[in-house]
């Protein structure tokens, strides 16, 4: 079906609020969304930690979250693993943690986020 057979012209909406993928179409029993928004949910503070999807529609990475303080500004940055991103390490306010906890984030127990980078990266032997 197609937008225009859902509204007539005066009733169609400018802008869509959000796009759902069905996997199968004559099956939709399971959907993504295709978003680029970040979802923002509270933690210390209203509305103060964005969960990104893996970058932004790219496919590669990890979903990853935005942890910012009272004025607004960037503590750091989480993955989903409980890694930091973006090369902050940081330690997370327990109401942060437990936020992304509660969203399936795995946060280490004392609420550190590390983030280690290598001089060179491991080499690999297939055989």
């Amino acid at each position: 079906m197609k937008l225009h057979e859902l509204f007539d012209k005066s009733a169609r909406p400018q802008f869509l609020d959000a796009v759902l993928l069905a996997d199968s179409p004559s099956s939709p029993r399971s959907f993504q969304t295709l978003n680029e928004e970040r979802k923002w949910v509270s933690g210390r503070f209203d509305r103060n930690i964005g969960i990104d999807q893996p970058t932004h529609l790219r496919g590669d990475g990890q979903t990853h979250a935005h942890v910012l303080g009272r004025h607004r500004d960037e503590l750091g940055v989480v993955n989903f693993d409980g890694t930091g991103s973006h090369g902050t390490r940081f330690k997370l306010h327990s109401k942060d943690a437990d936020s992304l906890r509660a969203r399936g984030f795995h946060i280490r127990a004392d609420n550190i986020v590390e983030w280690v980078k290598f001089a060179k990266m491991p080499g690999m032997i297939f055989g």
